[in-house]
């Protein structure tokens, strides 16, 4: 098929996020093209000096890949990533997910998600009388007894909850309150802020620890994509792949209504039977018109999927994999969405 332009992407459905973002990087606009099934070697699997799955610890990539610690996960938002142990759940940052007081949790918040709903807000018990207003706008707006240890994963721009605006700037640091302990650290257009108790106080200091940032993700994925680049070679029959990652990526708006960038949202690490498997589910997925009625809206997966896959051989290849409502861009032309091909894709962090 032709190339499709943005203003007639952008006509399917929506596709920016209600939040507000700005990535400081360039980035060309996407040009969805006629074969997207991109074969380029890339340098995913040398190692950065960088790289590290614990304090001190330094690991190279294997199949373009950090390993994080055993037990442990990575979180990738942008140009960082940093680990939590797998039990920690993902939570939205809404009251009844995020703050009801439960287990360790972490937060990968997609723009315009941390929003305390109404009820919520400013619900403070009447111990929670914080003298300094710094201090008091950096802790949750919410009742002390629903706080929880939470790992929030943002970007700077994201509008919090346009119902409650402060005058008041919180600076980067460290702040304390009633034994809760608040880290908050900017790097470049990446927030991360860890709210702990004293009971988990250990495990957040890991935590800390594990946090990296660079130009490749610990899973491979870039924090900026320039996708429509022409880049396309299908699967030779010889290949044989040995893993995969997924990287998902969002279209957002730049100041002044120039060009829009393509930041990473959150990646997927497949083995290989699932990278086997979501190829073998887009390519066998009944194919669409070239420009297919508009279908069923679903917001649960990210506007682009980079999908890398490693082969056998020391090969690399890339499929750049567009999400338009219920249907995919893959291989020349428009396919369904199936559910098989959708749970290897990259959800949007809630």
């Amino acid at each position: 098929m032709g190339e499709q332009t943005e203003d007639a992407r952008a006509s399917r459905g929506p596709r920016t996020p209600r939040g507000r973002v700005v990535l400081g990087a360039a980035a060309g606009a996407l040009a969805l093209v006629g074969a997207v099934l991109v074969a380029v070697q890339v340098t995913a699997g040398d190692p950065a000096p960088d790289d590290r799955t614990d304090a001190g610890a330094m690991t190279a990539r294997v199949d373009g890949a950090i390993a994080p610690r055993d037990g442990w996960r990575w979180i990738e938002r942008g140009s960082v990533a940093v680990q939590v142990p797998e039990e920690w759940a993902e939570v939205s940052l809404t009251c009844g997910s995020a703050w009801d007081g439960g287990a360790p949790a972490v937060a990968n918040v997609m723009l315009g998600a941390y929003a305390v709903v109404a009820d919520c807000a400013r619900v403070l018990d009447p111990s929670d009388v914080v003298a300094d207003p710094v201090t008091k706008e950096a802790f949750p707006p919410v009742a002390s007894s629903l706080w929880r240890t939470l790992l929030i994963v943002e970007d700077v721009e994201t509008v919090h909850d346009d119902d409650r605006p402060s005058d008041v700037d919180v600076p980067d640091g460290i702040y304390t309150y009633a034994g809760w302990t608040l880290h908050r650290t900017t790097y470049d257009q990446v927030r991360v802020t860890l709210l702990h108790d004293e009971e988990h106080a250990d495990v957040a200091s890991l935590v800390l620890s594990s946090l990296t940032e660079g130009d490749l993700s610990p899973s491979g994925c870039r924090p900026i994509e320039d996708f429509g680049q022409q880049r396309h070679q299908a699967l030779a029959p010889g290949d044989v792949v040995r893993a995969g990652t997924v990287c998902g990526y969002t279209s957002y708006p730049r100041p002044r209504g120039e060009s829009r960038v393509h930041g990473l949202l959150a990646s997927r690490r497949l083995d290989t039977d699932g990278a086997s498997t979501l190829v073998a589910g887009l390519s066998s997925a009944p194919t669409l018109p070239a420009d297919p009625e508009p279908c069923a809206y679903r917001d649960d997966l990210a506007y682009v999927q980079l999908v890398r896959l490693f082969l056998t051989d020391g090969g690399v290849r890339e499929l750049e994999v567009p999400v338009v409502d219920c249907a995919v861009q893959f291989d020349g032309g428009w396919r369904v969405l199936t559910d098989d091909a959708a749970r290897y894709l990259v959800d949007v962090p809630r």
